[in-house]
């Protein structure tokens, strides 16, 4: 998107910024109460012996829906055009689906129709996602790109609280009716106050129906067209792989560490259930999800103002990482409730100090101004890639390095991955 054109926005409104926030709030609310304790419950109910590969699967199959389906609704809403903007469409259109589809997963049986349903929530719940993160850009001065995102980052984070406080606190099928009824009930203000707001004729919609252009001067623009892209092509081929160095390293200690914090995660239930034996594992998830989220907002803030004082990245982001390498040892070997707690305040604070300073470093090490919207499409892999391969090397770890503390060690090295591998960053302090 073209700065200048972000810079010439108005400024949205408190109201606008707060509707946004309510909507991204109750659209992750939808997926986080089923994925933290409801869907792991129901296999627990029916298939206690090989709970955990099943529970695997289906992560697995929605994290791989969720990968394909985003990209192409990107790509589908850019197209979109109706009175009522581009991406409300596709925001209604998931949502209600998406509630219909926890309605039916509340009902299912069985372990075949609990797969068929999460697979349809997950198409539908990224349509959802990924049409509301291009409403800021698409409407958002780039003056106020901070406070959304902020905005958008504390709403996911309470939505893992909320989700988990609905699993824990209702029955299973009340649990999944209230997590719809927040999914429509969120989106409301959104769409009727705000959506009007961005609402916003595009770039190429306003070239398009220029009268400004003549046959001449359209023809002259193809002309510079082909002859900026073929030089660009020309440059981009002469580009040496060194440019990307600190850029590839950047991104293998992102993947790293993502992939460590979400295998650590991943068995949460089952392991205070089964290796911890707590009681009450449900209230147990509850307790270390309010823990983890308050340390994790507390820790963003504070790390992120620090590291802007001190002008480095690389030393936050080192230790943060040896952090939660060091959460993962003391759950590797952990054999109380009080044991776990700990962990989750040094992982919590780990992740919020990496979360907060990892993007600021991804900024500093873009090689090019021109490529930096592909190149950061590119550095988001590194957080699917992990929610698609932790239930696979989570169920791996568990079944093949020896049960749970096999399961955190492995977690604890990945995250000294990622330590190690933003050290060979240069460009950057």
């Amino acid at each position: 998107m073209d700065a200048t054109l972000a810079d010439d926005r108005p400024l949205v409104s408190k109201g606008w910024i707060g509707s946004y926030g309510v909507m991204y709030l109750g659209i992750n609310i939808a997926w986080s109460a089923p994925s933290q304790l409801l869907i792991a419950n129901q296999i627990l109910a029916w298939h206690p012996e090989d709970k955990e590969a099943r529970f695997a699967f289906i992560m697995s199959l929605g994290g791989l829906l969720g990968l394909v389906v985003s990209p192409l609704v990107g790509i589908l809403s850019d197209k979109t055009r109706t009175r009522f903007g581009r991406r409300a469409p596709w925001i209604v259109i998931g949502a209600v689906c998406a509630a219909a589809s926890l309605v039916a997963l509340a009902f299912s049986p069985n372990y075949v129709l609990l797969v068929i349903g999460w697979a349809a929530f997950q198409i539908f719940i990224a349509a959802a996602v990924n049409a509301s993160q291009a409403i800021p850009p698409d409407r958002v001065s780039r003056q106020q790109y901070g406070v959304v995102s902020g905005v958008m980052g504390i709403g996911w984070t309470m939505a893992l609280v909320v989700g988990t406080l609905l699993g824990e606190s209702l029955p299973l099928v009340a649990a999944y009716l209230a997590s719809a009824a927040l999914l429509l009930a969120l989106c409301v203000p959104y769409l009727i106050w705000h959506n009007k707001a961005s609402v916003l004729p595009t770039q190429d919609d306003q070239v398009a129906e220029s009268s400004a252009l003549t046959a001449a001067s359209r023809g002259a623009v193809m002309d510079a067209e082909l002859v900026g892209g073929f030089t660009h092509r020309t440059e981009t081929a002469a580009r040496s792989l060194a440019d990307y160095r600190d850029f590839m390293w950047v991104f293998i200690s992102r993947l790293a560490a993502t992939l460590g914090n979400t295998v650590a995660l991943f068995y949460l239930l089952y392991y205070l259930r089964d290796h911890i034996k707590l009681a009450d594992p449900d209230q147990g998830v509850l307790i270390l999800t309010v823990i983890y989220a308050v340390v994790v907002i507390g820790a963003s803030i504070l790390s992120g103002r620090a590291s802007d004082a001190a002008g480095v990245r690389k030393p936050f982001v080192f230790f943060s990482c040896l952090g939660l390498a060091g959460a993962c040892l003391v759950m590797a070997f952990a054999h109380s409730f009080t044991a776990v707690i700990i962990a989750a305040v040094v992982l919590g604070a780990s992740w919020g100090t990496f979360t907060a300073i990892d993007q600021a470093l991804i900024n500093q090490v873009l090689p090019y101004a021109n490529t930096r919207g592909r190149d950061i499409g590119f550095m988001s892999m590194a957080v699917a890639l992990p929610n698609l391969a932790s239930p696979v090397l989570a169920a791996f770890a568990l079944l093949v390095l020896g049960g749970y503390p096999g399961l955190y060690l492995i977690s604890g090295l990945l995250a000294v991955i990622g330590a190690i591998s933003v050290l060979a960053v240069r460009g950057s302090r």
